[in-house]
């Protein structure tokens, strides 16, 4: 970071070229108004968009900063950045991997966008050295978010608008009955439910106790009589609902009156995802397992046997390599798969246990190795950028492929840079029939088309007689790979081969502006006939793009009978109250 004296009142005001399309922002950065002379405050946009807090920074504060900090493209302020590093003393000073991925969801649940001049804008993105904060008067701030109905086709989960990262499931008894989750809108985690399979949906009733931030996980007891969720705040909150995802105080009822657990806490938690072992068979039926990372990007795990209610002492894997964006799942005998991407080793590491999580083997196996590192540029994900997580599944059927284990993940096709347009995104499948011993690596689309077409923000789920589906984004309908739609392939012969991905979506999504585009994933479940996708759209809606949950599903028996065909599929009509 460069900080040097200047003169009293430096005013910034840049023009960019884009694509041949000036773009001009004037944000005046008054250097009297700063706490400290010694700071150059306009230097400031050059690791983070301009917030007017930034003033009170000193260079005191600034020195808790990473020498490499304007290489760190998380979207957030520099006094955000000084308070986090703060809070939390263990984060990382070095290497392109420090910041929680939660940390601009959380700064927006918190401020609601980068103050400037006494408004609150919710709009910008990187361009050269510079976070660019759009200035126009006529651009949308939190406050100015409005319902507007769903266009006929999927169906809108979320209102009003102003939500992205979902996660949803089906209640594996009753697959009427189904429960999502998203960040946002109006900031914090909101819950949704539907008694319809997914046609129609409601606002569910909030999390209780407040301080909620984002990366909502769900699962379901094997009964289907409970549902849970977990959330992000300055902590790792758990909750339970026994209504179907209606209300979230079912744990009150316990012993102490306790609405919600905390599983872990401090400003580092990070990207948490839930697992219920729901095998009829399994010694551990019914066991909740939680996995996460704080602490330098130490991957974390804790347990309940008790549906919640307590919780084992999170334990950390210091020795293995750091990573973020992990997933859990079981097979037939309870055997725990622990996934996520180690991004300094650039590989998709996997951690077993085979006693239900009471402890874990020594070491890791490697599942992959990763063109991409973390996140990586494309055009249509070039602020947030594109987040390399792990989704992982078993095959719980009797079929010829029972027990194996898969795992998807993005990845670019080759090493990444800086410059969007050259980067190019793809979805990775790997399976394993040995317990998870040695892997296989397939790609789930067309691979003619890579440095032309991106996909993206993958889930994969495995069906009941043991097909694996994966749904991502894909630009394939747009030449300029800005705007995206969801699609989804499958596989009926163990992730060996795979159908010629379909189209669920049925308008295209531009490429959403603001330091937090299309989020850092989506979601997916399979339930009996049941197969429910779930992710941020930003299709035009009452006269400008909205950005919104949507969810779009299909019976399975249909494409069962006619073999992949996309014209079998039938998209949710729209029903929203």
């Amino acid at each position: 970071m460069r900080i040097r004296q200047l003169a009293a009142r430096v005013s910034l005001f840049v023009l960019f070229v884009l694509g041949g399309t000036p773009v001009a922002f004037a944000q005046v950065v008054v250097q009297s108004q700063g706490a400290d002379s010694r700071v150059d405050y306009s230097s400031l946009t050059r690791i983070g968009p301009w917030d007017d807090r930034n003033y009170q920074l000193t260079l005191e504060d600034l020195a808790l900063l990473a020498p490499n900090e304007e290489e760190l493209t998380e979207g957030i302020p520099a006094f955000y950045r000084v308070r986090l590093r703060r809070e939390d003393p263990s984060m990382l000073r070095e290497g392109k991997v420090q910041y929680p991925r939660s940390a601009l969801p959380r700064y927006l649940v918190e401020y609601g966008g980068v103050l400037i001049s006494g408004r609150i804008y919710t709009e910008w993105e990187r361009i050269g050295e510079h976070f660019v904060v759009d200035l126009d008067p006529d651009a949308p701030t939190r406050e100015m978010f409005e319902y507007v109905r769903a266009l006929e086709g999927e169906v809108r989960v979320t209102s009003p608008n102003g939500a992205a990262e979902s996660a949803v499931a089906i209640n594996p008894v009753n697959p009427d009955q189904v429960v999502a989750g998203s960040n946002g809108p109006g900031g914090g985690q909101k819950m949704h439910y539907s008694t319809d399979g997914g046609e129609t949906w409601n606002a569910a009733g909030l999390l209780p106790l407040g301080g909620t931030c984002c990366d909502p996980t769900i699962d379901w007891s094997s009964d289907g009589t409970k549902v849970y969720t977990a959330t992000l705040g300055f902590a790792n909150f758990f909750y339970r609902s026994a209504d179907g995802g209606q209300t979230w105080t079912d744990l009150a009822n316990e012993p102490g009156n306790d609405p919600r657990r905390e599983i872990s806490a401090g400003g580092s938690v990070d990207k948490e995802y839930i697992h219920v072992d729901r095998f009829p068979t399994s010694p551990h039926l019914d066991n909740i397992y939680l996995t996460w990372h704080e602490g330098g990007n130490i991957m974390r795990f804790a347990r309940s046997t008790d549906f919640g209610h307590t919780w084992s002492t999170p334990i950390g894997f210091a020795a293995d390599p750091r990573g973020i964006g992990s997933d859990i799942t079981t097979d037939k005998a309870g055997d725990i798969y622990y996934f996520w991407p180690d991004f300094n080793g650039q590989t998709i590491r996997l951690k077993r246990s085979t006693d239900g999580g009471a402890s874990f083997e020594v070491g890791t196996v490697q599942v992959a190795s990763t063109e991409g590192s973390f996140i990586f540029p494309i055009p249509s994900m070039e602020t947030r950028e594109v987040f390399i997580y792990v989704s992982a599944g078993v095959d719980l059927s009797n079929g010829p492929f029972a027990d194996s284990i898969y795992a998807a993940w993005t990845d670019s096709t080759a090493a990444t840079g800086g410059i969007p347009a050259n980067n190019h995104a793809r979805i990775q499948v790997a399976f394993s029939r040995d317990g998870g011993d040695t892997w296989t690596v397939t790609t789930p689309h067309e691979t003619a088309d890579a440095n032309s077409v991106d996909r993206w923000h993958q889930w994969l789920s495995v069906g009941p007689d043991g097909k694996v589906y994966v749904m991502f984004y894909d630009t394939r309908n747009d030449p300029t790979r800005t705007s995206v739609d969801v699609f989804y392939s499958i596989s009926d012969d163990g992730a060996q081969t795979w159908s010629t991905p379909a189209q669920l979506t049925t308008v295209s999504s531009p490429n959403i502006g603001g330091g937090f585009e299309f989020g850092d994933y989506n979601g997916m479940d399979v339930v009996m006939n049941q197969l429910i996708t779930v992710f941020t759209d930003n299709r035009p809606e009452g006269g400008g793009n909205t950005v919104d949950i949507y969810a779009a599903g299909f019976g399975l028996e249909a494409i069962f009978a006619d073999g992949f065909e996309s014209g079998d599929v039938t998209a949710w009509s729209t029903s929203i109250p």
